[in-house]
């Protein structure tokens, strides 16, 4: 027989019964929590990185460029203050001039160091050139003062070992 349902009275429904929280599925969520935050800093941190690089290489692009026309004066405009201070254009544009036979062609980034820490952030790319028998190398050092990255630092040797900031 059909149940009817007189006016004025409430139908109650049936409740399930709640799930407990027990502490393994606390203690499950806290740790996929926690890897994701890990997953996402380091993710930030690899894309800030690449960006901090990126940066980075224009200038020492640029340095490399000013080295192979020989041009001091352009390469001393694009260093820091100190730089520009210990270098002149005209001592640029001899050193410069000095290892000429060596830097003719082209040369490839054969190593990049990046160093963050209190005092700023610095990348240190070493290009190699091959126009001679024995390659000859020369280290740029650009760091990042005032959130512009310049040039800080210019270094050449035919021993890569002596470039190799630890």
């Amino acid at each position: 027989m059909a149940e009817t349902i007189e006016p004025g009275v409430l139908q109650q429904e049936v409740q399930k019964p709640r799930a407990k929280l027990r502490v393994m599925d606390i203690i499950i969520f806290t740790v996929v929590l926690a890897v994701i935050a890990v997953l996402a800093f380091t993710l930030i941190s690899k894309l800030s990185l690449r960006h901090d690089v990126a940066s980075a290489k224009v200038v020492a692009s640029k340095t490399i460029s000013d080295l192979q026309k020989r041009d001091g004066a352009a390469a001393r405009t694009l260093g820091d203050k100190d730089f520009q201070s210990k270098n002149s254009s005209a001592d640029l544009t001899a050193l410069f001039k000095k290892i000429e036979r060596a830097t003719l062609k082209q040369p490839s980034v054969d190593r990049q160091t990046y160093y963050k820490d209190k005092q700023g952030k610095i990348v240190f790319f070493i290009y190699r050139y091959d126009t001679l028998k024995v390659p000859f190398f020369v280290r740029v050092g650009v760091s990042q003062e005032n959130g512009t990255w310049l040039l800080s630092s210019i270094t050449g040797n035919a021993d890569e070992t002596k470039l190799i900031v630890n």
